[in-house]
């Protein structure tokens, strides 16, 4: 009799509906997404609804299992496709996460916020034996670029629970998934504020010394179940996020620190990687400081800024670029 199922031997596949809800049967050979870490699946998520009955004598009375959910947490290396105008392998995730994707052919993929027309996908999870579905599932992403750390995409997916099925991990072709470079002084460009995006480039602005940037897109995932109808949707968004570890000049801080009370935005952007088809882009044109700590960093003091990223005229909160 074999030992047990493996822990590591867990397995993820995921591709675009092209009708929301409705399996789009992801394959190991063109959907096979890489995670980094653990891939942690909660098989199932249930409401409770009580009884509370009047037995007349002390005791449980009982209770009915309500609306049940699927829930798969994981996390991908950020890189590009290898080639400037190809989407990258986590194009879809992001797309799934109330993103809409614009390709350039030969230059660059622009990701941006969108309020309707949202996409739902296709997640199979397999767990050494056994393969879970989350049909129709919705998403959200926090992103961390962080001074020597691997660059990554944390995602959180939501769907109506199905049971699962036994199945064997099928054969993945990972290609498409390239390597990342460490976030460092040469592999990341410096952190501007108040800078202009255009193209697939940032002019102007003002660069800072920085340990990088993190970033939450705050989806509220409803998960909503009537007669007739279970689905989990993206009903709203509030981007928020921290430049990390700033080596400021004390005029630096005090001009910083000043756009706060003010709540003055200023654009926030961040390019990682140097080579044509591995770069990618974040960029925030109306990002607001919220708050200001110290942190001590090999005895040099430096600045973490909260920042929250507001819409100006609907949808353009932010822009993650691949180039």
């Amino acid at each position: 009799m074999p030992f047990g199922r493996i822990f590591r031997n867990v397995f993820v596949l995921a591709k675009i509906e092209t009708t929301s809800g409705t399996d789009s049967v992801p394959t190991g050979g063109a959907n096979a997404i890489l995670p980094v870490g653990e891939v942690k699946v909660t098989t199932i998520e249930a409401d409770r609804v009580p009884r509370n009955v009047r037995r007349g004598y002390f005791g449980s009375s009982g209770s009915f299992v309500g609306s049940t959910w699927m829930k798969i947490e994981f996390a991908t290396e950020k890189a590009g496709s290898g080639t400037a105008g190809t989407a990258p392998a986590w194009g879809a995730l992001l797309r799934a996460c109330a993103w809409a994707e614009a390709v350039t052919a030969g230059q660059r993929v622009d990701y941006t916020p969108v309020s309707t027309g949202i996409e739902t996908i296709s997640i199979y999870a397999y767990t050494d034996g056994l393969q879970f579905k989350l049909i129709g599932a919705s998403g959200d992403l926090t992103g961390s670029t962080v001074i020597n750390g691997v660059p990554v995409y944390n995602w959180t997916f939501y769907a109506p629970y199905l049971a699962p099925t036994a199945a064997s991990n099928p054969t993945p072709t990972l290609t498409a998934w390239k390597d990342p470079v460490l976030a460092n002084d040469t592999n990341t460009s410096d952190l501007v504020l108040g800078g202009t995006y255009s193209a697939g480039a940032i002019s102007g602005g003002t660069t800072y010394v920085s340990g990088g940037i993190e970033f939450s897109l705050g989806n509220q995932i409803s998960r909503t179940e009537l007669i007739g109808a279970k689905r989990s949707v993206i009903t709203d968004r509030n981007i928020t996020g921290t430049l990390k570890t700033l080596d400021l000049t004390a005029s630096q801080e005090v001009a910083l620190l000043a756009l706060i009370p003010a709540a003055t935005p200023t654009s926030v952007g961040m390019l990682h990687g140097t080579a044509a088809g591995y770069k990618v882009m974040e960029f925030f044109p109306q990002a607001r400081l919220l708050g200001h700590a110290y942190q001590d960093v090999d005895g040099i003091i430096t600045s973490d800024f909260q920042f929250e990223a507001p819409p100006s005229a609907g949808n353009d909160d932010a822009r993650i670029v691949v180039l």
